[in-house]
């Protein structure tokens, strides 16, 4: 009975995070959508207030508001304001620096949540007493762009729930970071500086290819890892991740073969899932392709194929377990012997998943490091390519430490190319097994 109530608990516990799942999914789905609205509206107002209608819903609030910052007059001043205060709001009244908790962040530059504004001084009640609306809870951040102050935006009361969480601020944030981008192209768009406008959009997806490229260099157990990636535009659609777990460690490691904007917000969006399936079961390389292959098949119409290499180091049975789906390239080396791992299966999203998984058991100096083929496919200014075989051919090479790898093998990269331009993202992480835990 006990062992039943047992699995009762852990179905429920696995539907609700599933469902939070979806949730996630859908909201990071929206960053594609404010991608298309940037392109495809030049009116200010209307560009403004259906992203401020995008973040209501997602943040799922009583109101939501806009303020564009007037450098002449030194003045916060309501663009957008929606829900039962928006018309007495919009265009009509004016927020000094410094002035509430608006005019605050307008001032020092940072994100607040407050859930109990009444009791902050920083709050000014003034707005409440001429509209009549109650403010409660607020989320509050600035828009810059390049350091520049554009405006802020605001999720005032929260809708099903008494306040806001660190969650909702994560989520806000990343829909801010859209609405810089918003406001900046629309100021360009009024100004017709097209040139300006291109670079404020690559400004901003560059941030979020921020997220999908965090230089590595850690430690977790017996296991050193390094990782870097270089894109071959200034952003492209190649991502990767580390996860901990109790007792193991996960490595993703993807690429949606779509380079420019348009790949950076769509990896964004599958980067994102796989974070969030990694925290249900992320020691199954088979439920993570499962999961993601069924994501982008149902969920992500503008993502068609999806090459994902995802594995996990034991720390328990040093077994290293992945499998790999697409034109990732894992190479394994042990004294000094290199050797590609060739077993993987077809992309995700392409039919019938073919999983292969791949078990190695790993001993104390073991090298493990996988390269995406935008590597392989480096050429020389005699039209050759770089090639798999000089790749693992380099790794027979005697390094001290997996960092030294990845910086090698860029390096090998550059000296191949002789300079030329790059016309593939390359992403590269390396693994080695120490002796005891570092």
């Amino acid at each position: 009975m006990e062992e039943n109530t047992d699995m009762e608990q852990k179905v429920t516990v696995d539907r609700d995070t599933l469902a939070y799942l979806e949730r996630q999914v859908h909201n990071m789905g929206k960053l594609v959508e404010i991608n298309g609205i940037i392109n495809s509206t030049l009116d200010i107002g209307k560009l403004l207030t259906i992203i401020m209608e995008i973040i209501k819903d997602i943040m799922e609030t009583e109101a939501s508001t806009l303020l564009l910052y007037e450098e002449h007059t030194r003045d916060l001043v309501f663009k957008v304001a929606l829900g039962e205060a928006g018309q007495e709001l919009q265009e009509k009244y004016r927020v000094k620096i410094g002035q509430g908790i608006a005019g605050w962040v307008a001032q020092e530059r940072k994100e607040v949540f407050i859930n109990d504004v009444y009791q902050d001084n920083r709050f000014d009640p003034n707005f409440d007493k001429k509209t009549g609306f109650v403010t409660k809870s607020i989320i509050c951040t600035p828009l810059l762009f390049k350091g520049k102050l554009l405006g802020v935006i605001q999720a005032i009361n929260p809708l099903g729930k008494p306040f806001f969480d660190n969650e909702d601020v994560v989520l806000f944030k990343a829909f801010a970071n859209q609405a810089v981008l918003a406001v900046q192209n629309a100021i360009f768009f009024q100004n017709a500086i097209e040139e300006e406008r291109i670079r404020s959009e690559l400004d901003a997806a560059h941030s979020i290819q921020n997220s999908l490229f965090p230089v590595i260099t850690k430690d977790w157990g017996n296991v050193s890892i390094a990782a870097r990636s270089i894109s071959a535009r200034e952003v492209g659609g190649e991502f990767y991740d580390i996860f901990y777990f109790d007792g193991a460690l996960g490595f993703s490691l993807g690429d949606i073969h779509a380079r420019g904007i348009p790949g950076s917000l769509k990896a964004s969006v599958v980067n994102g899932a796989i974070k969030a399936y990694a925290s249900v079961r992320g020691q199954s390389p088979r439920y993570m392709h499962t999961r993601i292959d069924s994501l982008i098949k149902d969920n992500i119409d503008s993502v068609n194929t999806l090459s994902l290499f995802y594995g996990v180091i034991s720390f328990e049975d040093n077994m290293l377990r992945f499998i790999n789906s697409g034109v990732a390239y894992p190479v394994f080396v042990r004294n000094g012997t290199p050797r590609y791992v060739k077993i993987g299966g077809s992309s995700l999203g392409e039919g019938d998943l073919d999983l292969k998984k791949v078990k190695i058991n790993l001993r104390p100096g073991d090298l493990f490091v996988i390269v995406t083929d935008g590597l392989i496919k480096q050429k020389n200014r005699n039209a050759q390519q770089m090639g798999l075989k000089r790749v693992v051919d380099f790794l027979g090479k005697e390094f001290d430490k997996p960092e030294d790898v990845v910086d090698a093998l860029m390096d090998f990269a550059d000296d191949f190319t002789g300079g030329l331009e790059k016309k593939e993202d390359i992403t590269i992480i390396a693994m080695k097994i120490n002796q005891h835990p570092l």
